[in-house]
């Protein structure tokens, strides 16, 4: 015991200024980090929601315009996503764009948005990859389409979303010519979602692509 702790003393004098320096850099890397959470980016995200407010208002009403430019005296989406990147309601603020966008037929302003958008929410992040997998259809972007209908599809699970995002990657499938996938798709609608509204004709899409597969 005594040889160790006097090998251990040796080390800590020879490296002390290391060993010191490193401690060091640790708790300025651990505050800097709850110092910017905690005085700078949860303040900004208090403003941030607070500004949105009328922006959501404006949205559920269905003054998608007004939503996302603003009336003049709130910000809008666009405003606010400009504004408070970083902070949660800036990233919100980023996915409505991206929806209304869709919605106005402005695709590639959608997928710039909602590309863009970062969730942990299991919901949103599912409803957000559906969107932007929507917009990358429309814009002719088959292969992003597909991309992001199988990362909403795969990363978490719901009852009621996944069966649509996983026809999503079937029909897409399908337009590309991955019948593989397409059959992949539809067999685990009908083995994990077999309530689900899309698996009512699910069997007769299997049916047809064993077939085709047997020709």
């Amino acid at each position: 015991m005594e040889v160790a702790l006097d090998r251990t003393s040796d080390f800590f004098e020879k490296h002390k200024s290391l060993i010191i320096g490193v401690v060091a850099a640790i708790v300025i890397l651990v505050g800097g980090y709850f110092g910017v959470k905690y005085l700078v980016l949860a303040p900004r995200d208090k403003k941030a929601a607070s500004q949105m407010f009328y922006a959501q208002n404006y949205f559920e009403m269905g003054s998608l315009q007004q939503s996302l430019d603003g009336d003049g005296q709130h910000a809008g989406f666009l405003e606010v996503a400009d504004n408070y990147r970083m902070t949660k309601s800036g990233k919100l603020a980023r996915y409505y764009a991206g929806l209304i966008y869709l919605h106005q037929g402005q695709f590639e302003d959608a997928v710039a948005y909602l590309s863009k958008f970062k969730t942990s929410d299991p919901v949103l992040y599912m409803l957000s990859r559906q969107a932007l997998g929507d917009a990358c259809l429309e814009a002719g972007r088959t292969d992003e389409a597909l991309n992001a209908y199988r990362k909403g599809a795969s990363k978490y699970s719901n009852e009621v979303l996944t069966p649509g995002l996983l026809m999503r990657v079937a029909l897409t499938s399908e337009m590309l010519g991955r019948e593989g996938e397409a059959l992949k798709a539809y067999t685990r609608i009908r083995d994990e979602f077999p309530m689900s509204q899309e698996a009512q004709d699910v069997e007769r899409q299997i049916a047809r692509l064993d077939a085709e597969e047997g020709k």
